[in-house]
């Protein structure tokens, strides 16, 4: 895999749903970030826990058996404040509980675009939403600049051929 800006973070997806988990892996992983999968709310935070990778964001499921999304976000909270949560759920942000909803630092509806998932994971990291779009302008300009560069030279570099020639046919 190429080293990205992304290869820095792991994120932890916790989602009781295996296709949806190995789906976000194999999403964020393409897009150069580190992923873990857990079923369980439980299994997410020994994850934690015992992990030798530091886990930067989690992807929490709102909608789990056993310990759900709010009860799972309240153990976060409480025992792994620097963790990142981004919330997500298939229900409709208005049946959400309050507490899940205020508690998770971004929210996000299933079916979750790749480039809003990118985005959320980047906001909630601190880093600017259009940081790939910073490098990209980055490029167009110093390829611009030094397009225009080689304009220069090559005009100059034609106009003292020019000059050349005049005076080698002026001195016939």
């Amino acid at each position: 895999m190429q080293t990205t800006a992304n290869s820095n973070y792991t994120v932890l997806v916790v989602d009781d749903d295996a296709d949806f988990n190995n789906a976000l892996r194999d999403t964020l992983t393409d897009v150069g970030f580190n992923v873990l999968t857990s079923n369980s709310g439980l299994k997410g935070l020994e994850m934690l826990r015992t992990s030798s990778t530091t886990i930067n964001v989690v992807l929490l499921d709102y909608s789990m058996p056993t310990l759900d999304g709010t009860q799972t976000l309240q153990h976060l909270n409480n025992h792994f404040p620097n963790v990142k949560t981004i919330g997500v759920s298939g229900l409709r942000a208005s049946e959400l509980s309050d507490t899940y909803r205020e508690g998770v630092e971004q929210l996000l509806i299933k079916p979750i675009k790749t480039s809003d998932l990118v985005t959320a994971i980047h906001s909630v990291l601190g880093k600017p939403k259009n940081a790939g779009a910073t490098a990209r302008r980055t490029y167009w300009i110093r390829f611009g600049l030094g397009y225009a560069l080689f304009v220069i030279c090559s005009y100059e570099f034609l106009r003292m051929l020019g000059l050349l020639v005049n005076l080698m046919v002026s001195s016939k």
